[in-house]
């Protein structure tokens, strides 16, 4: 099958989860049909098979029409950096109308609130299906008379894997942090809203010691960011090819974001910790409670106790994470997208 794949500023770095999800499902895409990807205000990029063009806000342009209906796609995957907003639902119509109306999936990685006017523009510029990562927001498009589906979690398992000991000891020699130390690692947005002044008490409270990498893509709390580093933390603020290593040299991941906005549903950063078998203390955020139930070294903090004893408790109950996700594949997260599009395209 012919998948046109969209989805706005596609550049490296790929350090920020919508342009990650949107790059992995191309990539799993690719392995079984012929796929083309297309971005504004992005990069071409032939690692990828990414093709920029200057499109405005709308997509109103001939030059991406051309673009798609030279390829003819049999289908089209949009994922909008805005997610689920009246604008993306109306972007989507456009991309459908450009493929001659091939049946058209909108993927939706965030919520977003709708006006009683934006509900009623929805409802007459619904694409073929929406697919969205909790069950919240599959509720409330399907409310909306959309065509919804879960979109489930997917990990690369064989790059996130857990370190021998001996391979800890060597990547915290390489990163210089203390080999006896309790490591609490945090990966993504250094922004007040992923709660990160947790951290910093954490670092000052003389027990663990805390490592962020921050993503490149979004502006930094530059004073939390100073805060960690006066404190003693470590904070690495440039692009890591090989982010992987954070994980497997720390001891725990912390992940305390409560606001719908702070990050995609299902935090890529919380599933590749899982993958390395980290002990994983997380807010029950967006779609993570409709697919992982606590336990096994995964514990959800809803803010009942102190953040270092729910640190604690994690570290002290066994921990299998790793088999929470070892089935979550981009494959299988693929497969999903073309079920959906296949069961269409068999009715045209």
């Amino acid at each position: 099958m012919r998948i046109l794949l969209f989805s706005e500023r596609l550049r490296a770095p790929y350090d920020e989860g919508i342009k990650n999800v949107a790059i992995h499902l191309s990539e799993a895409l690719s392995v079984e049909h012929d796929v083309q990807v297309l971005t504004s205000d992005g990069h071409n990029d032939t690692r990828y098979n990414v093709q920029n063009i200057q499109v405005n806000r709308l997509l109103l342009n001939g030059k991406l029409g051309i673009a798609i209906r030279r390829f003819q796609p049999q289908a089209i995957i949009y994922v909008p950096t805005a997610c689920g907003t009246v604008f993306s639902f109306f972007r989507a119509q456009v991309l459908r109308f450009y493929g001659r109306g091939v049946p058209t999936i909108l993927v939706t990685l965030q919520p977003r609130p709708h006006t009683a006017w934006g509900k009623w523009l929805i409802r007459r510029l619904e694409p073929d299906w929406v697919v969205a990562q909790s069950r919240r927001t599959i509720e409330e498009m399907t409310a909306l008379g959309c065509r919804a589906a879960l979109l489930p979690p997917a990990v690369d398992t064989q790059r996130f894997r857990p370190a021998t000991p001996t391979e800890k000891t060597l990547l915290r020699r390489r990163y210089g942090v203390l080999i006896g130390a309790t490591v609490v690692a945090h990966v993504g947005h250094l922004k007040g809203k992923r709660n990160l002044a947790h951290l910093l008490a954490l670092q000052e409270g003389g027990r663990y010691h805390t490592l962020v990498v921050t993503s490149t893509s979004t502006e930094q709390d530059k004073a939390l960011k100073e805060a960690l580093c006066n404190a003693g933390g470590t904070v690495i603020d440039i692009y890591m090819d090989n982010i992987e290593d954070i994980y497997r040299l720390a001891d725990v991941y912390l992940f305390l974001a409560e606001e719908d906005t702070a990050a995609i549903e299902m935090p890529l950063s919380v599933l590749e910790a899982m993958s390395c078998n980290l002990p994983v203390v997380t807010t029950p955020f967006g779609g993570l409670p409709d697919f992982f139930t606590e336990g096994d070294g995964l514990l959800y903090w809803r803010g009942e106790k102190a953040v270092a004893d729910a640190i604690d408790a994690a570290l002290s109950m066994p921990c299998n994470t790793r088999k929470l996700v070892e089935s979550r594949t981009w494959a299988a997260a693929a497969q999903i997208l073309v079920d959906l599009l296949q069961q269409d395209r068999k009715g045209e």
